[in-house]
């Protein structure tokens, strides 16, 4: 065999990255604590977006005897994402994408229609910035609010990083193509007086290979990227007690919205409203054409 050839094959590929940390109250635990153990090898991705994988890289998550960290509803919570293997760095820089989070009770296994989105960031063209690239500088911190209304109690955080570099081609017969998907869960205690339950997507279900944010040319020059997945679930907006139902992926459930004294303000949009179709330096502008979420800021880690 070519001596090059085993080399390059015989190197570990240290480019991907999962979830090593949690910090809660600004402290940062110890390596593992509150998080689901992933697969044998947590340095690989998952493609295939109908994959029981996607849940957390890891077919079914391992809760029995897990630690549940408490959390205070409504406080930042932060992920620490870094590569498997020797290095500094969180991820590679040549795997650009979005990022997101996602929340479901624990006692639902990440099964059904239990998920409900918190967290999204993908691109912002005024400053050609992805969100991989804020979070290689923050080290691989990517930081997200609970929302304040939700049910107390045991819940996944799903926190999700896409990565777009071969994302020119859909993932099928050739399996080196498509986009590269870095889930990982940590397991919080959620600690209030809320009653809302978002929860109504199932995962996997939430993403289709062939969706504008999944199939997407990096290196096409092109200025506009719509982030996938269902909405942000918006503080207020839930109803109140279980809401699954035969659904699945990203059908919402239909309910009439709680009252709120005041209207409530999305942290993780910038109180955006859904109408916002393109952001642009910064501005919402309409579109006449069919409506579409892009590159709509989260709470972005600082």
């Amino acid at each position: 065999m070519n001596k090059f050839f085993f080399l390059i094959f015989a190197v570990p590929i240290w480019a991907h990255t999962y979830m090593t940390n949690v910090s809660i109250d600004g402290k940062k635990l110890e390596e593992n604590k509150c998080i689901v153990k992933p697969w044998n090898n947590e340095n690989f991705p998952e493609k295939d977006v109908t994959s029981k994988n996607m849940l957390c890289r890891s077919e079914s998550p391992q809760l029995n005897g897990g630690t549940f960290c408490d959390v205070q509803a409504g406080s930042k919570f932060v992920m620490h994402f870094h590569e498997s293997g020797p290095t500094d760095r969180a991820i590679s820089d040549s795997h650009k994408g979005p990022c997101l989070a996602y929340m479901a009770k624990a006692e639902s296994n990440g099964d059904g229609n239990v998920w409900f989105k918190i967290y999204e960031d993908g691109y912002d063209a005024s400053s050609d910035t992805w969100c991989v690239d804020t979070l290689i500088k923050n080290d691989g911190a990517l930081e997200v609010t609970i929302p304040a209304d939700i049910s107390p109690g045991n819940y996944l955080l799903r926190g999700e990083i896409i990565a777009l570099h071969e994302a020119d081609r859909v993932y099928g017969k050739d399996e080196d193509a498509g986009a590269e998907f870095f889930p990982s869960c940590a397991m919080i205690n959620v600690i209030g007086a809320g009653a809302a339950n978002p929860g109504q997507y199932a995962i996997p279900g939430i993403y289709d290979k062939s969706d504008p944010g999944i199939h997407f040319n990096l290196w096409g020059g092109d200025k506009s990227y719509e982030i996938p997945g269902p909405p942000l679930y918006v503080p207020g907006t839930a109803p109140v007690g279980n809401t699954n139902t035969t659904k699945i992926g990203i059908t919402p459930v239909v309910n009439a919205p709680v009252a709120a004294s005041n209207p409530p303000v999305n942290n993780n949009t910038g109180g955006k409203s859904k109408s916002c179709i393109k952001k642009r330096h910064n501005k919402c502008s309409s579109s006449s054409r069919k409506k579409k979420r892009s590159r709509s800021k989260g709470n972005k880690t600082t």
